[in-house]
């Protein structure tokens, strides 16, 4: 005997309705959605469409920027194997051994960033230029381009070597067939270096000739990245200067961290009880502070920014060592580089502060005491070495900016609670 299957009840009050197709009954409710989603795809699609004009405008300067980028990475290690393995061979002069940085400074490290990382990024982004331009902003926010500015530190002294051992390397040149020769080599970094700016400027002038169809956030994202390099461009320049400072034998100047900025100064050195004309530098570590004989730099002092004490007025601050009447000195200059210096100075210290809160942290995370371990004193710690940037935790201050003249009379540093 077979059992039927027991019959499916249906608890709604009311027989489901049939699927209705569209156009028929229910078609103002698919109307209604309709309206709610048709502009976003329209609004995509705008945006797609804009963009592939953007691009298009622009293509020529994109097409330069990329292919000028493969023969100036080709060029780099052309170079390279020219003259890069010069010190292992036998006939290398005695004047020239030990010397390989000093002839080509960091040249090998930026010819492999623009090789495995820079370069690879522009052929990547061709058809995104927004992400591009974020993406070489990111470059420099890691400072993957300072190395133009290390690399021209060391300029002066590559460009002496090649000029005293010149017949030496223009033997070598034409044993390599090399029709341009080292120098023109070792001088690509900085003509490179230049040229970025020169191309988003390029760039942003084609936009704004076609801002109908360029997208704002584009602009946006060019312009920010132009005026990043500009500065980088204009730091790179200035470090050629610290090759100036002479009768500096306490520390090694290129040794004092990332190089910030150099500006001119009227300082009154109350320790030499007179005044002149300075050049004054900052860099992560340090301000170092030297007088203007001639093209030479005197070096007369260094505040390191552990010990590093500061006030301020409208026109001028003043620097000393720990505290006030050791080492100090009045540095003068027009309101707008004041403040400009000011605001240097104070990330100077606050990165410091900041770098020393974080070691403290891993060594207590390393010795695993949470439970018993005390505050971080930041409390002065007395160094008989007055020019180590190293030694000891020093005064971790936080400076506000200077306002007002009324000022002038009170140390405008204080603790950081």
């Amino acid at each position: 005997m077979t059992h039927s299957p027991p019959a499916i009840i249906n608890y709604r009050s009311t027989p489901r309705r049939k699927t209705e197709i569209i156009g028929t009954t229910n078609e103002h409710v698919v109307g209604k959605f309709h309206s709610v989603y048709q502009p976003k795809d329209e609004e995509e699609e705008v945006e797609i469409e804009l963009r592939d004009k953007s691009d298009k405008c622009v293509h020529p300067i994109l097409e330069e920027l990329i292919k000028t980028e493969e023969a100036y990475v080709n060029n780099l290690f052309t170079g390279i194997e020219n003259y890069g393995n010069i010190f292992q061979r036998k006939d290398l002069p005695l004047g020239l051994r030990g010397k390989k940085y000093d002839l080509f400074g960091n040249i090998e490290q930026i010819a492999e960033f623009h090789r495995d990382e820079f370069l690879p990024m522009l052929q990547r982004n061709r058809r995104d230029l927004k992400r591009l331009f974020d993406e070489f902003l990111q470059f420099l926010d890691q400072n993957c381009f300072y190395g133009y500015v290390i690399f021209t530190m060391n300029k002066q002294k590559s460009l002496k070597l090649c000029d005293l051992y010149k017949n030496y390397f223009t033997s070598i040149r034409l044993e390599r067939d090399d029709k341009l020769g080292i120098n023109s080599f070792l001088v690509q970094p900085i003509q490179r270096m230049a040229r970025y700016p020169l191309l988003l400027t390029q760039f942003i002038n084609t936009f704004f000739k076609n801002r109908d169809i360029v997208m704002k956030p584009l602009i946006e994202s060019c312009c920010r990245l132009e005026k990043r390099l500009r500065s980088l461009l204009t730091t790179t320049n200035e470090s050629e200067i610290i090759n100036d400072i002479v009768d500096c034998h306490e520390f090694n100047v290129y040794y004092q961290g990332k190089f910030r900025k150099v500006n001119e100064f009227q300082v009154l050195d109350h320790k030499l009880k007179r005044s002149y004309r300075a050049k004054v530098f900052i860099f992560d570590k340090c301000i170092i502070y030297t007088e203007i004989k001639g093209k030479n730099l005197i070096f007369h002092g260094r505040y390191p920014c552990e010990h590093i004490g500061i006030s301020a007025k409208t026109k001028s601050f003043t620097l000393y060592y720990e505290r006030r009447k050791q080492q100090e000195c009045e540095f003068s200059a027009d309101p707008v580089q004041i403040s400009a210096w000011l605001d240097l100075i104070r990330d100077m210290i606050n990165n410091f502060a900041n770098e020393e809160r974080q070691k403290l942290q891993e060594r207590y995370s390393r010795e695993n005491d949470h439970l018993h371990r005390k505050a971080p004193s930041f409390s002065l710690y007395r160094d008989s070495n007055r020019f180590s940037s190293d030694s000891g935790i020093g005064n971790i201050w936080i400076m506000p900016k200077a306002d007002e003249e009324t000022i002038s009379n009170r140390t405008t540093w204080y603790a950081a609670s």
